[in-house]
């Protein structure tokens, strides 16, 4: 998947040279579609029970909450580096109409896709010093990462705990092979 070969190995391989960059950081482009959802067991991660209903909504969201977290923890593991990662902001599409139904309506104003580009580009361009490591960016500023109390306020209800997160980047280094 993207997670475990596009994000996890990819990031983990660049982070000697990044160490080595006057300005080196790694940006990670997410979705808010992770808002809803918090990091599930290995197995629903995975896919590995076999007798569950595939949701394709729910693992596209469960990855981009791991991508949240593997830049949050890795801010912590290598303090020499920038991680961040980048929610684009929500565009018309099939997959948010899938994702929230009716009640996208409160995701308006919904964007082009040049709007969320401008915002991952200046990630990208801007001095790291500009940038707070483990964050979480849309359009140019730090967004709360769990919007799941009342008015789309920092909530709890989509936070892992430490063990859960531990156990989660533990069996990425093994399914990576690292």
């Amino acid at each position: 998947s993207h997670l475990l070969g596009g994000t996890y190995l990819l990031s983990k391989l660049l982070v000697p040279q990044v160490q080595k960059a006057d300005e080196g950081r790694i940006v990670i482009v997410t979705s808010g579609g992770m808002y809803n959802y918090k990091l599930p067991s290995w197995d629903a991660l995975t896919s590995s029970d076999k007798s569950a209903k595939f949701d394709g909504v729910s693992a596209y969201a469960y990855a981009k909450r791991g991508q949240v977290l593997l830049a949050e923890r890795w801010a912590k593991e290598f303090p020499d580096v920038k991680f961040a990662t980048v929610h684009p902001g929500w565009s018309d599409t099939n997959a948010v109409d899938e994702a929230f139904g009716d009640a996208k309506k409160y995701l308006n104003p919904l964007r082009e896709p040049w709007e969320g580009a401008e915002g991952i580009c200046w990630m990208v361009g801007t001095k790291s010093s500009n940038l707070q490591s483990g964050e979480l960016y849309l359009d140019r500023a730090v967004q709360p990462k769990h919007i799941s109390g009342p008015f789309f306020t920092e909530g709890s209800f989509t936070k892992n705990s430490e063990a859960e997160v531990d156990d989660f980047l533990k069996r990425m280094k093994e399914a990576a092979e690292m």
